[in-house]
């Protein structure tokens, strides 16, 4: 009965790994260029804005508080960036810990929630976007800062094919982690660290009158670099560069 048990449990263990394999073998060359264009443009775009811009400005919000991107009112709202709108709340403290009035020069480590809402709008790629976030960002005091955190995104869009002349529509969700983002504390960029992104969604492709839908899933980690570039690596194999600059994503493989 036992040997008949782990017999049963090894012939499931292969069964749902043949399953996984099946399923990662559907996603063709062009489903990984077009998740990369999704996670490229989230990462970085045009204006400062995407994952990029909100990490300055946030480390802007905790060093500079008022003086820097507020309205005043203790929300930071930062209104079309490529047709986004972005907001931070912010609570900062002081290098011993103690928790202060208002974030400024004395902070040493800030708590964020981020939201981005609103229509992205490119030259090559559109989208809807809703996104929220948590953040923690420590050594604020030091030449690099460290951030830490979650977050989520929901996104639909449309946009041209990565080195085709084909129209691609996808609706994604995004789950994030942030791993010891480094953050230049004098320029405000991310120049180490990781983001993990486990992507859900659907493709719909057009080709003339033609239409198509892929159910995708897709693991993304997005390293960062001191050069103003990040490198995209989708399930450990297929690789991408991104410019944080100018949210251009080319095929590093």
């Amino acid at each position: 009965m036992k040997t008949n048990s782990l017999l049963s449990a090894s012939l499931i263990s292969f069964t749902l790994a043949a399953g996984a394999c099946a399923q990662q073998s559907e996603l063709s060359n062009e489903d990984y260029d077009d998740v990369a264009m999704g996670v490229g443009t989230l990462v970085a775009t045009p204006g400062g804005g995407g994952e990029a811009g909100a990490m300055s400005d946030a480390t802007t919000v905790a060093s500079e508080g008022q003086a820097g991107l507020i309205d005043g009112s203790g929300a930071i709202e930062i209104v079309v960036r490529a047709g986004l709108s972005y907001e931070y709340r912010a609570d900062c403290f002081d290098a011993a810990g103690a928790e202060q009035d208002a974030c400024g020069e004395a902070t040493d480590r800030a708590d964020v929630s981020v939201s981005w809402t609103g229509e992205l709008d490119t030259a090559r790629y559109d989208a809807t976007v809703m996104r929220v976030g948590e953040w923690s960002i420590s050594g604020l005091q030091s030449a690099t800062a460290t951030l830490t955190g979650s977050g989520s995104f929901e996104v639909d869009s449309e946009f041209q094919a990565m080195y085709r002349d084909v129209t691609r529509s996808l609706h994604l969700s995004y789950d994030a982690e942030y791993d010891s983002v480094q953050i230049d504390t004098e320029t405000r960029q991310a120049v180490g660290g990781t983001i993990h992104y486990a992507v859900r969604g659907e493709r719909f492709v057009q080709r003339g009158s033609a239409e198509k839908d892929v159910e995708l899933s897709v693991d993304a980690e997005v390293t960062f670099h001191a050069d103003g570039t990040a490198t995209l690596v989708l399930d450990g194999s297929r690789s991408y560069s991104i410019d944080i600059a100018t949210g251009t994503v080319v095929s590093a493989s």
